[in-house]
């Protein structure tokens, strides 16, 4: 019987996360389940091997692409972030990825993994779908230019929606539908305003993957790349949080912010399990990559405030 093992933001693009991600052991998932909740790399090679690598070390693998499958570095092509997107997903189906979902023997009785496709909303799209928190500190201009969707994705012109409601309508069917046993949604986007500031007790978890690194315990910057940037923009929608409450999700899985989360809010659990990256790990901010070693066990259910309780015995 399976148990349910999460993470996002491998960014494989880094020889040091490719080699973690190479480096996980072959023996101790081969019964488990593996939620990769986006930001893998924008090169379809490079993620169809990394996708096939984790397959072979994993009975099931579950995924979701992110903002950063969705680039289009070549200027010329003429693909446009949503024809990759639907290329990615033909992908996976022939790699025996699954993007779908799928009812899953657990080690605690049958589970349903839900994979919703997301994207966020920026104020300027949909005010009301945005999780946007505007700030005196906040300088538009420069979020606007250091956020490298802005110049990596291409967007059709006949949209005719938000981006974050075209990802939604994606999952149409899947939200409609009843589920005779338990839900795990997961989505590469955050789909809560709360989710998206530190908690003290995040605060508390960071001081202690500080202490287990063997820094000072003080918590560092928490947010954005520069002075003046402001995440909330780019960070997730509204919309997602409906699904998650209209498919009757139990746990929900999610990335993005390089900065983790284990929370309950109104009934959910929320997993944020962020590889991230180097200089994100060693300052401790992606706390519990340490403790896990590797993918985070989100079924059977492992909620504790206390994250050095969940430690897996190395096979």
């Amino acid at each position: 019987m399976s148990r349910i093992y999460a993470i996002s933001d491998l960014h494989v693009d880094h020889p040091e996360n490719l080699k973690w991600a190479d480096e996980l052991p072959f023996t101790r998932y081969q019964d488990d389940v593996l939620l990769l909740a986006g930001d893998v790399t924008d090169s379809l090679p490079l993620l169809k091997s990394t996708l096939v690598g984790l397959k072979k070390k994993f009975k099931e693998v579950f995924f979701v692409p992110g903002n950063h499958e969705l680039w289009v570095r070549d200027k010329g092509s003429k693909e446009s972030s949503i024809t990759k997107f639907h290329r990615i997903i033909e992908m996976c189906k022939k790699s025996g990825i699954h993007t779908a979902p799928k009812k899953i023997n657990s080690s605690d009785g049958a589970v349903w993994i839900v994979p919703l496709f997301s994207w966020y909303t920026t104020p300027e799209e949909d005010r009301r779908d945005s999780l946007y928190v505007p700030g005196s500190y906040e300088d538009v201009k420069l979020t606007k230019t250091l956020w490298m969707d802005n110049h990596m994705c291409k967007w059709p012109t006949n949209i005719g929606k938000s981006r974050s409601r075209y990802f939604a309508e994606q999952n149409k069917e899947r939200v409609e539908r009843s589920y005779d046993a338990p839900v795990i949604t997961f989505s590469h986007f955050v789909p809560r305003m709360e989710l998206i500031r530190a908690s003290s007790e995040d605060d508390q978890k960071v001081k202690k993957e500080r202490q287990h690194l063997g820094l000072p315990c003080c918590v560092p910057k928490r947010q954005g790349s520069a002075k003046g940037f402001n995440f909330t923009r780019y960070a997730g929608c509204n919309t997602l949080e409906e699904q998650i409450r209209d498919v009757g999700a139990e746990v929900h899985v999610y990335g993005h912010q390089h900065r983790n989360r284990d929370r309950i809010i109104q009934g959910v659990r929320y997993v944020s399990h962020c590889l991230g990256y180097t200089k994100e790990r060693q300052e401790g901010l992606t706390y519990g990559i340490t403790q896990w070693g590797g993918p985070k066990q989100v079924w059977p259910n492992t909620f504790d405030n206390n994250e050095f309780d969940h430690i897996p015995v190395p096979i």
